[in-house]
């Protein structure tokens, strides 16, 4: 062989090399998987090619569960928004959550009267339901003691 014939190799050999794991890296990523579908029809024949599918992680839920204890009137927020107000006769309300961490804040009547802040760290074990209790002297969290994180306790 000439010297142009192997140089003409080796840049062809060189060109695979580079081009070969950026064809085959996005089919092998842990998270897709392929599936070649084959069309029944006859003319859709002609049209093979992969489908990819991500696989998404499974979200558990968590059941959690606010109980206002004594007879104060009180507002519960999560990320924000008011999602309970205990009342004289409602005095517990059910969630159903996915894993993550909530931002809550407990208050009584007024917005600015904070009994209790912090973060809800719900799915980050085998607990299924976690109770939070609450009152104007503070918050216990039971089902899952470490999920409670306070910011700030008790106003001031």
């Amino acid at each position: 062989m000439t010297q142009q014939k192997w140089l003409r190799l080796g840049i062809v050999g060189l060109l695979c090399a580079i081009a070969t794991p950026l064809a085959i890296a996005p089919s092998a990523q842990a998270d897709r998987r392929i599936i070649i579908r084959s069309p029944s029809h006859e003319e859709h024949r002609r049209h093979r090619y992969p489908v990819y599918e991500r696989r998404r992680p499974v979200q558990r839920q968590v059941t959690v569960e606010f109980i206002a204890q004594g007879d104060e009137w009180a507002n519960v927020y999560v990320d924000g928004r008011r999602v309970f107000s205990p009342a004289n006769s409602n005095r517990r309300k059910r969630f159903t959550l996915r894993e993550g961490a909530y931002d809550i804040k407990i208050t009584g009547v007024d917005f600015f009267d904070v009994w209790a802040e912090g973060y809800l760290d719900v799915g980050r074990d085998d607990t299924n339901i976690i109770v939070v209790s609450f009152s104007e002297r503070g918050v216990r969290v039971s089902g899952d003691p470490y999920a409670w994180i306070p910011v700030s306790a008790r106003r001031r």
